[in-house]
């Protein structure tokens, strides 16, 4: 007898619980959150008045600060309370800091924007803790670079989106002012749908592949046992090796969007910000076939995306030394370059550069964690590691800011990293990572295909041991 026909409700049950949709879902939430909120800096202080940008950065590095503690520990509370209340704590906090931009903006308090930071930056923790762990535990080792594109594209696209509704109000305005509070109410109105998306992430053992395994048996843990856990991650050396890639992996946002409100009218800096996060997604595409590429070696596929990424991103950003030593902080253009100025177009080309390239070295930094391990525990941790360490070097950068540090000063320590990174994750890229984990981990559930080849491999016949199987099962009926 065939088995029964599935209803509509159970296909897309089905569905919603395969591990390309679970990191579909991810990825729209990170959107809605990390999208918006790069969209907001990418406009300069956070899209508020020129000369709010100081109070906006101090916010921002309490932020970074709130941040990096929350993504540290962010792996024992995802594996403890698991993705779904984890992503919905993951954007209240982002509604509050909205909020409280808004209220900034009208009134020039403080306080309400300091407080929000606060709370931004726990939830900032948990939610990308969230991504991390389904884009590298829920997807198969062969796709990925597919599961890293997908979701960070998803945040590029809410970045889009906020950028083209400042972009389309202020497209007559040329000179250089802060976003209308429609902005504001729109995107609170949009995180609100995300809070009750979080509802759809499942945990690894509910999620099903298409040949019917899951991805993992999580054996439950105390907290204690998962607070160990957490704190064994920050033990491991290949993390460690990896510190010079991690901390500028989003200092570059604070650095663009100074540079932006100290250079550009409005609709420039609308502009910019649009086109480059546009121009990211495509780009992502192409990173993501390296990355993936049948052909080619894990090792060969990671050096190639370190290449394709790290080349053009360190040449981008001497660029810009070069063009900033001349920018005196204390002293802005009277007149902001607007985008039908002569000087516009080079600034349009550094800027899609150093934008585009800055945001795929977060996904080649992903890619490698993923390559360290299958198990969505130990994913959840490395994560974590990753952006408490990323939130360190972007809170240091908003305090350099914030402080009117020269931009060459602050771009020259950027670069630097970004140099000395290139280097570890060359080294990492030739003698560290393995082709593959499978095989070697507890609590991973392996894809069917992927125990056939090895069987393969090894010259065990997989219809053999199943005919074996069948008569071992007969003989034990008949006793």
């Amino acid at each position: 007898m065939g088995q029964p026909k599935m209803t509509l409700k159970q296909k897309a049950n089905a569905k919603l619980h395969s591990p390309y949709w679970q990191n579909f879902i991810i990825g729209i939430e990170i959107g809605l959150t990390g999208g918006l909120y790069v969209a907001l800096n990418m406009l300069g202080a956070a899209g508020g008045k020129p000369n709010s940008a100081s109070t906006i950065n101090t916010a921002n590095a309490v932020l970074c600060a709130f941040y990096a503690l929350s993504a540290l520990f962010g792996g024992t509370v995802l594996n403890m309370i698991g993705p779904a209340w984890t992503g919905f704590f993951g954007i209240i906090g982002y509604i509050l800091y909205i909020g409280s931009l808004w209220h900034f903006d009208k009134y020039a308090v403080a306080a309400f924007p300091l407080f929000a930071a606060i709370c931004l930056g726990t939830s900032a923790g948990l939610i990308y803790v969230c991504q991390g762990y389904i884009s590298m535990s829920y997807s198969e080792e062969k796709e990925r670079g597919k599961f890293v594109a997908i979701a960070l594209n998803l945040q590029a696209l809410g970045a889009v989106i906020g950028g083209i509704i400042p972009l389309l109000i202020n497209r007559n305005k040329n000179v250089s002012d802060g976003v209308p509070p429609a902005v504001y109410a729109t995107f609170i109105a949009m995180d609100f749908v995300g809070c009750a998306m979080a509802f759809l992430l499942a945990s690894p053992e509910k999620v099903r592949r298409s040949d019917g395994t899951d991805v993992a048996e999580i054996k439950p843990r105390t907290f204690l046992e998962e607070l160990k856990g957490n704190l064994d991650a920050l033990k491991d050396w290949r993390l460690w090796l990896m510190v010079p890639a991690f901390l500028p992996a989003q200092s570059y946002l604070v650095y663009a969007g100074s540079v932006n409100v100290y250079l550009n009218s409005l609709r420039a800096r609308s502009l910019l910000s649009f086109c480059a996060v546009v121009l990211q997604i495509p780009v992502a595409w192409v990173l993501q076939w390296v990355l993936d590429h049948p052909k080619l070696k894990r090792r060969s596929r990671a050096v190639a995306g370190l290449c394709f990424v790290g080349i053009p991103l360190i040449g981008s950003w001497i660029w810009q030394l070069v063009r900033d030593h001349s920018y005196n902080r204390n002293n802005p253009p009277a007149d902001p370059v607007d985008w039908n100025d002569n000087g516009f177009a080079a600034i349009f080309v550094l800027f899609m550069l150093n934008w585009v390239f800055s945001a795929l070295w977060q996904y080649i930094v992903m890619y490698f964690l993923g390559c360290l391990t299958n198990n969505p525990r130990l994913a959840a941790n490395n994560a974590g590691v990753f952006r408490g360490i990323m939130a360190t070097g972007e809170a240091v950068t908003f305090g350099l800011d914030s402080r009117k540090v020269p931009f060459v000063l602050i771009g020259g320590l950027i670069l630097g990293f970004y140099a000395l990174a290139f280097v570890m994750m060359g080294y990492m890229a030739l003698f560290v990572l393995e082709d593959s984990k499978y095989f070697q981990e507890e609590e991973v559930t392996i894809p069917k295909h992927v125990i056939i080849e090895h069987d393969m491999q090894i010259g065990i016949d997989p219809e053999g041991l199943k005919e074996q199987g069948n008569n071992d099962s007969s003989q034990d009926e008949k006793k």
